[in-house]
């Protein structure tokens, strides 16, 4: 029995707390992380968590820009989607305009059934109409107006033609006449021409030879009445044709004095003779007759021939300005050209 009782003694012994051996201490027990404020919140968190929050915060702000990026393309390609929609649908429109259009212009619809027009000076409502030759069944939407203009210019009084479009059923016609620059007179015969705005031969003039007037008498008398220029003298080689424009050399060097003279001085003109461009002279209202030759030194032979005038008032019948720096004159009860100072 006593036996028993010591085996039983021995665990409770051992059952007592056993000593650390000194090779293995316990750790130090590290000290609380101090809390740190999060920039986004404001709550503290330890140190530890923020530099773990703040690598995760790096790869937080990368997705918002890559975000942005997706968005921008997303609303781009809405928008150049739309814009492709919109072309599209304009294509549709203006191909089924197109077509509507072309079919319009294959029927009836709109067919010209009058010509509005007035008549000019020198053509008739009826004369233009004619002019513009417009084919019964001509709608508004297949007449050609260019074409229409062109026809009605065939008159060589016509110096312009506006064509309009009058819905349903009108086609109207605005024709602006040319105006007479200049009467010349043939030498070949006792007739005229016409010339127009632009330099266009226009047609023959009639001439009125009653009570014994001579061709250039009454040429004189219809140029004043039409305040148109006179030519005279012009060489027999002068060809007119209605409808072409002015190509005679001396005519042109005609036209070259009257754009450079003065005003002052082209006003009192009565008519030009223009045998050639070397011959060439005018009268003016006061009877002096001015030998003028060739356009050139326009300026200079203005300067001489004005100086002239001046010195001389009511004293002078010719003056001789072919050659500006030796110009000569003529006056009153003098039969002799006297020279001039060339001034």
């Amino acid at each position: 029995m006593a036996k028993d009782d010591s085996r039983r003694a021995t665990p409770r012994a051992s059952a007592k707390p056993v000593k650390a051996s000194a090779p293995s201490k316990a750790p130090k027990a590290s000290k609380p992380a101090k809390a740190v404020k999060s920039p986004q919140s404001g709550s503290q968190r330890p140190a530890g968590a923020s530099a773990k929050r703040g690598a995760s915060k790096r790869v937080v702000l990368a997705e918002p820009q890559n975000t942005r990026t997706r968005d921008k393309a997303a609303q781009t390609g809405g928008i150049v989607g739309a814009l492709v929609r919109l072309v599209i649908g304009f294509a549709v429109v203006a191909a089924l305009a197109f077509v509507g259009y072309y079919v319009l212009r294959m029927t009836s619809a709109f067919t010209i059934l009058s010509i509005d027009t007035e008549a000019t000076e020198h053509l008739s409502e009826e004369d233009i109409a004619n002019l513009a030759g417009v084919v019964e069944g001509t709608t508004l939407l297949n007449i050609d107006e260019d074409a229409v203009a062109q026809s009605v210019k065939r008159n060589p009084w016509v110096m312009d033609v506006a064509v309009h479009r009058e819905f349903p059923d009108k086609l109207k016609i605005v024709v602006t006449e040319r105006k007479v620059s200049t009467l010349v007179l043939m030498s070949t015969s006792a007739f005229a021409w016409y010339v127009g705005d632009g330099n266009v031969w226009l047609e023959p003039a009639t001439l009125d030879l009653t009570d014994g007037q001579t061709a250039k008498d009454a040429a004189q008398a219809l140029a004043a009445e039409r305040k148109a220029l006179l030519i005279i003298d012009v060489p027999a080689t002068i060809n007119p044709q209605a409808g072409s424009e002015v190509s005679d050399e001396v005519i042109l060097a005609v036209d070259t004095y009257l754009k450079e003279l003065p005003e002052e001085l082209s006003s009192q003109i009565v008519y030009f003779s223009a045998s050639s461009t070397e011959a060439i002279s005018c009268v003016l209202s006061s009877g002096v007759e001015v030998s003028l030759g060739a356009p050139e030194q326009i300026e200079q032979k203005v300067a001489v021939l004005t100086q002239i005038l001046e010195q001389y008032p009511g004293e002078i019948t010719y003056v001789n300005v072919r050659v500006p720096g030796n110009p000569s004159y003529r006056r009153i009860d003098s039969d002799t050209v006297q020279p001039g100072s060339g001034a």
